[in-house]
């Protein structure tokens, strides 16, 4: 029964999509996400570099996370015919993540379909990866889904990473484009007056480092946080805790424990003295920093066996990793190996760093041409 609902959804979209294949294409690029309900930092920064540069250019966004109540869904259906439109009439479209209408529909000739991964790397399996297995899709849906299909071009940062993203979107490395996204530019930018006033507003006085914990989004069930907060020598260090926006913050953060959802994670990898993350692609991104970063994986031989993993952080990273919470504690205590963190950051992301906004910015408008 859902095989033929789903195919019967797909033929409606294909449908209603023949007409607008009829309009002209602009000299547009658009972006079409579902990751959050507002633009990312990319689109954000990417958007800002073209007004600028480019007013000529018409930049359509259309971001929309998918709601998975019927009246949410009904609102999604609404919101695709937009991005449908816009697919139509763009030279350029720029995604995130899987997006249903530029897997589904057939292209025109002049346009082109950027794939900008919502994230640097790809630790966890994904996608194709976890076709049938308790985290991902069945390879039926899959299949009807066209899943991760119809790019032009699929954006990486490195030759490591691009082979995660092969195997998990099902691509040709042709496919692949070596360049970083606009996010490294915000990383790397210090704001040492940000961070100060952001002890002042947290009450965190200069003797204490800042450990924010980052853990990945879990399918089903909810991040166990009390444990590391427990374990943590909360005298020297005072902790911040950013979950994932998927998550209803309510509840899930113990008592003396910082909820830090008022910032974004990248506000706090300016504030914060040491990273503790997962399976989440922020423990690549915040070794841009230089700051030590640490792997809580309280659940490895799990995670490994039910989602996979493409990074495996306690082989790679054994110094800074760990299942157990208190034993994460000591090793925070002792020296840092950041050789090691350097060479973990250069195997996953090694374009070049520098203007990263300028640079893709300049790509889109070349694709235009």
């Amino acid at each position: 029964m859902k095989k033929a609902i789903l195919k019967a959804g797909v033929l409606c979209l294909k449908i209603a999509y023949a007409p607008m294949r009829l309009c002209s294409v602009k000299n547009r690029i658009a972006f079409l996400s579902r990751q959050s309900a507002s633009p990312s930092l990319d689109i954000r920064k990417l958007t800002e570099y073209l007004a600028e540069h480019h007013p000529e250019i018409d930049v359509k966004v259309l971001v929309r996370r998918l709601d998975e109540s019927a009246a949410g869904a009904l609102r999604y259906g609404g919101h695709m015919l937009r991005q449908m439109h816009a697919l139509a009439t763009s030279k350029v479209v720029v995604v995130d993540g899987y997006n249903i209408a530029a897997c589904l529909l057939d292209h025109k000739p002049q346009t082109k379909v950027l794939q900008m991964w919502h994230a640097l790397a790809a630790i966890k399996k994904f996608g194709y990866q976890t076709l049938d297995k308790p985290a991902g899709h069945s390879s039926t849906v899959a299949e009807i889904m066209q899943m991760h299909r119809r790019y032009d071009h699929v954006l990486c940062p490195s030759e490591e990473t691009g082979r995660a993203f092969c195997k998990g979107m099902n691509l040709d490395e042709s496919q692949l484009v070596y360049m970083g996204l606009p996010r490294i530019d915000e990383i790397l930018r210090k704001d040492t007056e940000f961070a100060q006033d952001i002890r002042k507003e947290y009450g965190i006085g200069p003797e204490r480092k800042i450990a924010l914990y980052v853990p990945t989004f879990r399918k089903g069930e909810k991040v166990r946080v009390s444990e590391f907060a427990e374990a943590l020598d909360r005298e020297a260090f005072a902790l911040v805790v950013r979950l994932h926006p998927v998550y209803e913050q309510d509840g899930e953060i113990p008592d003396g424990v910082i909820n830090g959802g008022k910032y974004s994670s990248y506000d706090w990898l300016k504030v914060c003295d040491a990273v503790i993350t997962d399976y989440s692609a922020l423990g690549v991104e915040a070794a841009l920093t230089g700051k030590p970063v640490y792997f809580y994986l309280y659940d490895y031989e799990e995670y490994k066996e039910q989602v996979g993993l493409n990074v495996d952080p306690m082989e790679e990273m054994g110094q800074a990793a760990a299942a157990d919470a208190t034993a994460l504690s000591q090793m925070m205590k002792e020296e840092y190996d950041f050789e090691a963190l350097e060479r973990f950051r250069d195997k996953y992301i090694s374009v070049d760093t520098d203007d990263c906004t300028e640079r893709l910015g300049e790509y889109l408008v070349s694709l235009m041409k």
